[in-house]
């Protein structure tokens, strides 16, 4: 412990005078805290694209539509201009309320679509409506595919349109065909890492205006300061290309001593300075070093949680016999949700069972699981189907088990007995060298229980009737 807090004054000194001379990682969309909300990343990426917004600039757009031609070769969209563009809109509403993320119309009637997915999985047709709102408008037209590119737009550079949102469409390199391989649309995979280049480029012709031209030197600053504020998050959220600029926390988080840094930490946080660990130290420097991981304490636990759902995410995991597949959330809720798992065989669908992972309050106190019927497809949340499986959950109080509106939920999860208080899960997870095995264990206490078990077999049987 003496060495720990040695080393913690020494970075946390480190770190305030940086911080002193400057050193800031302050960030507008940070601050609204939209960093992973896809509407908004939609909405940024649009209103650069969209030459008529008042930022009055060219540069996006044509940037953009260079960097698009070379991925499109020998296509109608391969040597786009900005004079090519004739409007460009965000949640364009289609048939039956569905909505596409950007809708750019191009002249001579193409069309990009672009679907952004971050967080929330694909809805039951959801490309294949968007493809076939745009084709109805040029059905006249001559192999009329070549004037749609449908782009999908995810974080994860491996991952595709699910089955479900294509339906009996399907994608071969390039192109998206129908069931009878007649083309429908042009396609492009995208990642983040491709809208961060984008940005780069515009980053570097607006650092070249400012030195050649300082009559509008402070317009030009803005804009390379709102770029540089996106590639930020871009980089923190959607890349994993952060780099820890806060000595104290990289310390914390250093690999070869991170677990036994963690428990110093906490440690420091929890106890007061009769604990043994703590008795025999300087106490100004106690003081201090206790200070500093109050004032740290809350990143040290977002790091924490992160990390460890990460382990999960997108990943197959057995609970009972099901394999399951793990998924960050987005949504806010009264308690804050971090994660769900949802069977493997329900990957593709829109309305699927799922556990749900979350804590109450805003100091993951009282971790708890849920157990419930998701539906995506917000269009369709009057489906029979799904209607049929909410009325499963009955008001049961059986094996810790409760219905709560329209689920399940547990809240004891070890040894029948809530893990609770301030930061339970953060301590639980710090002392516990087997974590990630120890909460799979629980996941499978939970779903084994006889009323989960018992509406995931109705779900089951609704859903594959």
């Amino acid at each position: 412990m003496e060495k720990f807090i040695e080393r913690l004054l020494e970075e946390d000194i480190k770190f305030e005078k940086d911080a002193n001379n400057g050193l800031s990682d302050i960030n507008i969309f940070e601050a609204l805290n939209i960093e992973t909300k896809e509407n908004y990343h939609s909405k940024f990426i649009a209103y650069l694209i969209n030459i008529n917004k008042d930022h009055y600039q060219k540069n996006f757009a044509k940037v953009f539509l260079e960097k698009l031609g070379k991925s499109l070769v020998n296509t109608k969209f391969e040597n786009l201009n900005i004079e090519d563009i004739k409007s460009v809109e965000t949640e364009a509403c289609i048939k039956d309320n569905r909505r596409i993320d950007i809708l750019i119309t191009l002249s001579d009637k193409r069309y990009i679509i672009i679907e952004n997915k971050i967080y929330a999985k694909d809805q039951k047709n959801q490309l294949k409506d968007y493809i076939n709102f745009v084709r109805e408008n040029i059905k006249n037209i001559k192999d009329c595919y070549k004037n749609i590119l449908t782009i999908y737009l995810h974080q994860d550079e491996c991952i595709s349109p699910s089955d479900d949102s294509l339906e009996n469409f399907i994608i071969k390199t390039n192109l998206i065909k129908d069931k009878n391989e007649n083309n429908v649309s042009y396609y492009l995979k995208m990642d983040y890492i491709w809208i961060k280049e984008w940005i780069d480029e515009c980053i570097k012709i607006y650092e070249e205006k400012s030195t050649k031209d300082q009559k509008f030197i402070l317009d030009i600053q803005n804009i390379i300061f709102t770029l540089n504020q996106y590639k930020s998050i871009l980089q923190w959220y959607m890349t994993d290309e952060y780099t820890q600029r806060d000595d104290v926390l990289e310390f914390i988080f250093q690999d070869n001593i991170k677990m036994q840094n963690l428990k110093n930490a906490m440690i420091l946080y929890r106890y007061n300075k009769n604990k043994s660990e703590l008795k025999n130290l300087n106490e100004e420097n106690y003081k201090k070093a206790k200070d500093i991981i109050q004032h740290k304490w809350s990143n040290i636990c977002e790091y924490i949680i992160e990390e460890f759902f990460d382990s999960f995410e997108h990943k197959e995991i057995k609970i009972g016999d099901i394999t399951f597949i793990g998924n960050k959330i987005e949504e806010n809720r009264v308690n804050h949700g971090v994660f769900i798992f949802y069977p493997i065989d329900y990957k593709n669908e829109s309305i699927y069972p799922c556990l749900y992972i979350y804590f109450k309050k805003k100091y993951y106190d009282i971790i708890g699981l849920t157990f419930e019927i998701s539906n995506d497809d917000e269009e369709d949340i009057e489906n029979e189907k799904y209607k049929e499986c909410l009325k499963l959950f009955e008001d049961v109080k059986e094996e810790n088990v409760r219905k709560y509106q329209n689920h399940y939920y547990c809240d004891k999860l070890i040894n029948n007995e809530k893990l609770e208080g301030e930061y339970a899960f953060i301590y639980w997870l710090i002392e516990n060298q087997n974590s990630k095995k120890d909460f799979i264990q629980i996941l499978n206490d939970f779903f084994i229980k006889k009323p989960i078990q018992e509406a995931y077999k109705g779900i089951n049987d609704i859903l594959n009737s």
